[in-house]
């Protein structure tokens, strides 16, 4: 593929989950001060809406285009942040039809945008150009949120977002995308897959008890640390994003996501051990950005391109190894309250707890096989040692 195809795709990509997290700020904003049961019904619809039309988006790969789809997406999508200027008032019924347009646009579009992507790249530079893509992801969605002002300012930057996705999806050229001749793999033979299984179950182990932990942090902490949590953690996880994408490349991925949960056992094991002394919380804070910076450019965009087999589509591995990530998000709305109310007291339990599940979570990764050629690691320790040799050369010449 083209530098400019290539371009094209990680910046439809990059465009598209800037919106998403645009988006699902500005519903938890708008819906701070609403009673629990319509903000639950709002960002609920959102999170629902999302899942929902994944799948349907997945089982209708191959039989539509993957351009087609994306079209319909960003047209969604740009009715969705239309909306609060086309129609005054943002009570719950408006909210909740614009919490619903947005998460189908973004939930048709999704898988195929991700495969696109795994069929953009190879294994060699796959973590390389998902780092990039979710560095400049994360960069934009910053600027966003710290440029962009008030309400209807971020909206009309939401929109112009999804007006640069459609213009962009309309510059890709419909015959180098069409899976129309591809295999589809069915949801069954994905659960069977041994290899998926046994990287999939850490992820949802991860994002289960990590959910429960903020939502726990939220009254554990105090608001000034809690705060701090919320903009260092996303900051540390920016840069391990980049540099979790760069080494998945060049040493292979299951190592990279077994040195993530090393780390965040460090931090729980840390903050478990003292959870009221600053320094455990704070090294608890660095840690889980690293590990989330890990865990999403692995989890999201590369491991689930490397499984899907070249002429099978890829839509379905992206879509059951993505809905974690969105699952945990909708439960805890229903679960938060109840979480968010234990007492402080029972830190020690909460925390050796969620320590031993995390331990769990790691055994599935010691049997997984390593889904990065071990040719091309071999080629990259070569390259590596033959440059040493070079400059050990030059240095005694």
């Amino acid at each position: 593929m083209s530098r400019k195809s290539l371009f094209l795709v990680s910046f439809l990509l990059a465009s598209s989950f800037i919106w998403y997290y645009t988006i699902r700020a500005l519903f938890i904003d708008m819906t701070a001060n609403f009673p629990l049961n319509e903000s639950i019904l709002i960002n609920g619809t959102y999170y629902a809406a999302i899942i929902v039309s994944s799948i349907c988006s997945a089982i209708l790969a191959g039989r539509i285009s993957r351009i087609k789809i994306l079209l319909y997406s960003m047209v969604l999508g740009c009715i969705a942040s239309s909306m609060p200027f086309l129609f005054a008032g943002t009570d719950v019924g408006n909210l909740s039809v614009m919490a619903l347009l947005a998460g189908i646009s973004f939930g048709i579009g999704m898988p195929s945008c991700l495969a696109l992507f795994a069929n953009s790249t190879d294994f060699g530079n796959r973590g390389k150009i998902s780092g990039i893509t979710f560095l400049a992801t994360n960069l934009g969605a910053f600027a966003l949120a710290f440029l962009g002002g008030g309400t209807l300012t971020i909206l009309a930057l939401s929109l112009v977002l999804r007006i640069a996705g459609l213009c962009t999806t309309l510059s890709l050229k419909p015959t180098q995308h069409s899976v129309e001749s591809t295999k589809n793999t069915s949801f069954r033979q994905i659960f069977w897959n041994r290899t998926f299984l046994l990287y999939a179950l850490p992820w949802l182990i991860f994002v289960l008890v990590d959910r429960f932990e903020v939502a726990y942090f939220e009254n554990f902490f105090e608001k000034s640390l809690f705060d701090t949590m919320t903009v260092v953690e996303p900051g540390v996880g920016t840069i391990f994003v980049f540099l979790g994408g760069l080494l998945a490349d060049r040493i292979g991925r299951k190592r990279i996501l077994i040195c993530g949960f090393v780390a965040l056992g460090i931090g729980y094991a840390s903050i478990g051990l003292a959870p009221y002394v600053d320094a455990a919380r704070y090294l608890y804070i660095f840690v889980d950005g690293i590990a989330w910076g890990i865990f999403m450019v692995l989890y999201l965009l590369i491991l689930w391109g490397d499984l899907s087999v070249p002429g099978e589509n890829a839509e379905r591995y992206y879509t059951i190894g993505s809905l974690p990530f969105f699952l945990t998000d909708l439960l805890i709305l229903f679960s938060g309250s109840y979480v968010r109310g234990i007492p402080g007291a029972s830190a020690y339990a909460i925390f050796s707890l969620a320590s031993f599940f995390l331990f769990l979570a790691v055994l599935p990764l010691m049997y997984a096989p390593e889904t990065l050629p071990e040719k091309r690691i071999k080629e990259r320790e070569l390259k590596g040692y033959v440059e040493k040799a070079k400059k050990t050369k030059e240095k005694y010449a």
